[in-house]
């Protein structure tokens, strides 16, 4: 019975640990740099020079604040990233990247946002 027990205590601690994405964050703000940083600004927070050009009325989610960020799985940033944001009924100028980037460019990708809210 304690076995049973600590088992559970086991399992509802490691369920409210904050899940972590498992790329690789540096190999993804090279990629970040290359693709997002021109609509999504250099640091995240949703302010790049191409985006008054596209989307003058709205901007992207900004990164950096971990109160926003915590409401995103990381199911829902790869859809958004791999479908494009008109597929999840997000944005319909941000464009799908699931056929120009390989799952773990995606996965190094998403590690490399989530570490811009800390």
């Amino acid at each position: 019975m304690l076995g049973l027990i600590l088992m559970l205590l086991l399992a509802i601690a490691v369920s409210v640990e904050p899940a972590r994405a498992a790329g690789d964050a540096a190999a993804g703000a090279k990629i970040y740099a290359e693709r997002c940083a021109r609509c999504h600004g250099k640091n995240g927070e949703g302010n790049g020079p191409d985006l008054e050009k596209l989307h003058p009325t709205s901007s992207p989610v900004n990164w950096t604040r971990p109160v926003v960020m915590k409401q995103w799985s990381d199911k829902e940033i790869v859809d958004i990233i791999t479908k494009g944001g008109k597929a999840v009924r997000s944005s319909p100028v941000m464009p799908p990247f699931g056929g120009k980037l390989t799952e773990a460019q995606i996965q190094d990708l998403l590690a490399f946002i989530r570490s811009l809210a800390k």
